[in-house]
């Protein structure tokens, strides 16, 4: 590098956020660089799971032409409630998940996020890799004015920054936007597998048509332990993406190592006919964060934003993240570029982009969401006790052969009574709806 850079905008880390600001910006007219600390875009990310392409062709209209390197549409989705020993499934599948393109598809970032970073370089924006940002570089007044990077003579020099640098927020902490790294109780760990199967056997034992048909299942109480957490079962091209997440807290508290919870649901005896013949080709976990709206770190300030995990957009109920950091990116490229037409970098002026997530569903959801690590927290209990009693009174329900169904009946609430009282449960439901409603 040169001893002196100057750009229109600066983007640190090329996640779906990042480049979706990249995008924005080169898109109309500004000369942005995209700065990557990886070898490639997408080559920390092991993230397999669902895509919602609302977000996406918001900032691409025409992506569909572009060919995304989507793996399925997901057509059929839901929830499964396990047991030890058996499993309640919720799924929903319908004719209207196949329109071309579907609302949603399962992906594979490590292919997905270099294909949307090449989108924004084909706009204009420069990708560099293989650069760590070390520090933000502010001026006398405290306005950001550009970024040092750990190349010799790296500084970079722009009026805006985007900060896209993920989950571990180092950056977005030295500026003083959020005090203090993570704690465990607000940041989960989530442990996948990648699983090679022939496509035939996925859609064989998913019920799928064809290539065109895909399933998206997130399953709750034995595959945590009963613990506050998910799992998911998700169908790619040519394999599985399967895997679990729990709290940090949880983790540390239980002592649990992440790879032996994996290898547990794993060979649950509902999941490992799902498995079988499979081969492992990657093994990877990832850090979430579960800040909540209440938590996250100030957004904007003087020639600066905050985008995607590090600004803790994550809505965890909805299993929705990238579509919020798309639309999180788009925005703030939206906001740089007026900026720069008002040539006005003030953190007055930059406070538009909260406003416009505001009026978005990013914001609007994680408020109405905010509530939930806390519930989870105060009720440990919730994932296990109605996961289990849900398959016991469903293993009643459809073995009492013989008996009065109204003695049936009382059977399965007594199932429910020797779990939880009912004052124990109406205080389960009213802070659950609590927590669901905001």
């Amino acid at each position: 590098m040169a001893s002196k850079h100057t750009f229109d905008a600066i983007v640190v880390g090329g996640g779906p956020s990042g480049s979706a600001a990249a995008l924005t910006m080169a898109r109309a007219g500004l000369k942005t660089i995209l700065i990557e600390r990886g070898r490639f875009v997408g080559a920390k990310n092991f993230f397999g799971g669902v895509m919602y392409t609302h977000a996406l062709a918001d900032v691409l209209p025409d992506f569909w032409e572009r060919k995304p390197p989507f793996e399925r549409p997901v057509t059929e989705q839901g929830y499964w409630m396990l047991s030890p020993d058996s499993v309640v499934r919720i799924m929903h599948k319908s004719e209207h998940y196949k329109q071309e393109p579907a609302e949603a598809h399962t992906v594979l970032r490590a292919l997905f996020d270099p294909w949307l970073a090449e989108q924004a370089v084909s706009a204009g924006a420069l990708l560099i890799t293989k650069t760590t940002v070390t520090h933000i570089l502010q001026d006398a007044k405290g306005r950001v004015i550009g970024v040092r990077t750990d190349r010799p003579d790296g500084e970079i020099f722009a009026p805006i920054v985007v900060i896209a640098e993920g989950v571990n927020n180092l950056l977005t902490q030295k500026l003083g936007l959020i005090k203090n790294d993570l704690p465990p109780r607000f940041v989960a760990l989530a442990v996948k597998e990648y699983i090679s199967l022939p496509a035939k056997d996925i859609q064989a034992r998913f019920g799928l048509s064809g290539p065109n048909e895909g399933a998206a299942i997130d399953i709750f109480g034995d595959a945590t332990l009963g613990l506050p957490g998910t799992a998911f079962l998700y169908t790619d091209r040519n394999g599985l993406s399967i895997g679990v997440g729990l709290l940090l807290e949880e983790f540390v508290t239980h002592k649990l190592r992440p790879y032996e919870v994996l290898a547990r649901f794993k060979n649950h005896p509902v999941i490992q006919p799902y498995l079988e013949g499979g081969k492992p080709l990657e093994y990877g976990a990832h850090l979430i964060p579960e800040t909540g709206y209440n938590r996250m770190p100030k957004l904007s300030a003087a020639g600066v934003m905050v985008v995607g995990d590090a600004a803790g957009m994550v809505d965890a109920v909805h299993r929705e993240g990238t579509n919020l950091a798309m639309t999180a990116g788009r925005l703030a490229g939206t906001t740089a570029v007026a900026a720069h037409q008002a040539n006005d970098f003030s953190a007055t002026f930059l406070k538009q982009y909260r406003q416009s997530l505001e009026e978005s569903f990013v914001l609007k959801d994680m408020k109405q969401y905010r509530r939930m690590t806390d519930f989870l927290d105060s009720s440990p209990h919730f994932m296990g006790t109605y996961a289990n009693f849900l398959n016991d009174a469903a293993l009643r329900y459809f073995t009492a052969h013989g008996i009065p169904k109204r003695d049936m009946e009382k059977q399965i609430v007594g199932l429910l009574q020797e779990r939880r009282s009912f004052f124990g449960i109406a205080q389960d439901m009213v802070k659950l709806l609590r927590a669901m409603r905001g």
